[in-house]
């Protein structure tokens, strides 16, 4: 069975039109996990009406604040579900959504090589959310889709849950998101997947996403992002990426606090003098901008 995995916090107002795209599914066979991270705006009782309505299968569990990446391996730990799919409370899913992941379910089934299946993400005007390389199926990684074939924007990944039980989500005290490349790429390095040529996920980017305010979030949060782009760093890719990598490290390195030395060592001694100086220019837009944390 399939856990639909959603996070939300005080986005109470949002899961309706969420659980509805659920309600209209061809295929039922699936579980939906809610992971509540602590909110103050009466989920709760929006969630018990909606599993009094009885139309699908619904486990809540309210937690302490921790942030997405608490919330993924509290969830992550919390189901019995051989594949989990996130999906925001803020967005979603096409009718045959569940349908198709059935569908192609077999293409990784019985292969340890692969952990899941990756299918296309559009806006709610139907256009496609970012470049995908492929007219077909193709099987690669994580990595590589985004730095040897040039993909870019978001995608529904449907993970075997075992795999991310091997890859839970590190956490810093005082800090409440890592970005979520971070997985994908730890993942890349043992597990290939399939990429299906098929929209099943409906993206809606609001002023609170994450995504909209994403440079202020890296910011709060430059533990786990520096952590992400110095693993990123570590991977061979093309010249441009490293640069652009390089840089956005020591964009966010600026606000760790720990010594110089640490840094460099961390970000290791080419990207520091391919991204240390360029970044002190986004440091004084920031600051003339009133940007900085």
């Amino acid at each position: 069975m399939i856990t639909v995995f959603t996070p939300t916090y005080n986005r109470a107002c949002m899961l309706p039109k969420l659980y509805e795209s659920l309600c209209g599914q061809t295929n039922n066979d699936f579980e939906w996990l809610i992971v509540d991270d602590g909110s103050t705006d009466g989920t709760m009782d929006v969630v018990k009406e909606l599993v009094a309505e009885n139309r699908l299968s619904i486990q809540y569990h309210y937690k302490e604040n921790g942030g997405l990446n608490s919330a993924y391996n509290y969830a992550v730990s919390h189901t019995d579900n051989e594949l989990f799919f996130r999906v925001d409370s803020d967005d979603s899913v096409k009718e045959d959504a569940i349908q198709s992941i059935y569908d192609n379910w077999h293409l990784v089934k019985n292969d340890n090589r692969l952990c899941g299946l990756v299918f296309l993400s559009v806006f709610e005007d139907g256009k496609p959310v970012g470049r995908h390389p492929f007219n077909g199926n193709f099987e690669t990684n994580f990595f590589d889709y985004r730095y040897k074939y040039y993909a870019t924007g978001d995608r529904a990944e449907v993970v075997k849950t075992e795999v991310l039980r091997q890859y839970p989500f590190p956490l810093f005290d005082s800090e409440k998101f890592v970005p979520e490349g971070l997985l994908w790429n730890r993942i890349s390095e043992q597990y290939n997947s399939i990429y299906i040529n098929k929209p099943i996920y409906v993206r809606n980017y609001g002023e609170d996403s994450i995504t909209a305010r994403v440079v202020q979030v890296l910011k709060r949060n430059c533990k786990g992002t520096t952590l992400y782009y110095s693993e990123l760093l570590k991977h061979r890719q093309p010249v441009f990426f490293f640069f652009k990598h390089s840089l956005l490290y020591w964009r966010y390195a600026f606000y760790k606090k720990c010594s110089f030395a640490e840094k460099v060592k961390e970000s290791g001694i080419g990207a520091f003098m391919v991204g240390f100086l360029p970044s002190l220019v986004l440091l004084a837009v920031d600051k003339a901008k009133g940007r900085t944390v």
